[in-house]
């Protein structure tokens, strides 16, 4: 199956943290969250065709799950973790949410929906003019921004992506959909997205209202990767909701009503 690139740190007896980066970049993107989480075991895999991981070809969501399920599994001794993504990877924790909740301990999905949108095209269109320019310096430097900056001797990992991986990885994730077996999930998960996030704050508001454990926080003034506008914001975030504490300001109540319709539709063509 090959295996993922790790960067690891802690002691492997704490509780553990599985670290899932977005489209583009790698686990290197998790350095600062996983300096201030010191006292736990940290791991973030560099996703196929991504960073260190790029002799891995990038297949499908399946396929990368089934990588981080290993993961888990024969990297920490008591194979649960906690799990955080962001955009490419918070559609993979959805996808872990719906297979193997039983693997995961309190759960952080930023900037990754899971209702249809009309908009998908679009974006996907401007990906694919982009990633041919994926190892220049001012893709590689918005990039670096929209994670809340990579130090220039990291960046290098950027160059590693695979074009074609950085593509389909965009299109693969924007085709999660919602589940029965994710809503049913009773991990505590926290629902995240910049104000401007359109698509992404309705799906989850409508996952917050049906899952048993989750809630849903926008952050006012942002829009997708709000990390890179406030990253000292998101740490704090991390770290209060793994240690199950207050959220810090900052974080709002989601306020936008769901599609109850279409939530209703898409669960029932999943089943």
């Amino acid at each position: 199956m090959g295996q993922l690139h790790v960067y690891e740190s802690g002691d492997r007896g704490a509780s553990a943290v599985v670290f899932l980066h977005g489209a583009g970049v790698s686990g290197r993107m998790w350095s600062t969250h996983m300096a201030r989480l010191s006292g736990y075991h940290c791991l973030a895999p560099d996703l196929p065709g991504h960073g260190r991981s790029n002799g891995i070809p990038w297949q499908s969501v399946e396929h990368t799950t089934d990588l981080i399920i290993e993961l888990i599994e024969t990297r920490i001794p008591t194979r649960r973790a906690h799990l955080v993504g962001l955009s490419l990877g918070g559609s993979l924790a959805h996808a872990l949410l719906a297979r193997r909740p039983d693997l995961l301990e309190r759960v952080i999905i930023d900037g990754s929906g899971v209702l249809p949108w009309w908009g998908n095209a679009p974006f996907l269109l401007g990906i694919a003019a982009i990633s041919p320019f994926l190892h220049t310096r001012p893709v590689i430097a918005m990039l670096s921004r929209s994670v809340g900056g990579i130090p220039r001797a990291d960046q290098a990992d950027i160059r590693l992506a695979s074009r074609r991986a950085f593509r389909r990885a965009f299109g693969d994730a924007f085709a999660v959909r919602m589940t029965a077996a994710e809503v049913a999930a009773t991990c505590p998960t926290l629902l995240v997205a910049g104000e401007r996030e359109t698509s992404v704050r309705p799906s989850n508001a409508g996952l917050a209202a049906l899952m048993p454990h989750a809630t849903a926080r926008f952050v006012r003034g942002t829009g997708h990767g709000w990390l890179g506008m406030k990253p000292t914001l998101h740490r704090e975030m991390v770290e209060a909701w793994l240690a199950n504490q207050e959220l810090p300001a900052g974080l709002e109540p989601e306020t936008t009503t769901w599609p109850k319709a279409t939530v209703e539709r898409v669960l029932a063509e999943a089943g």
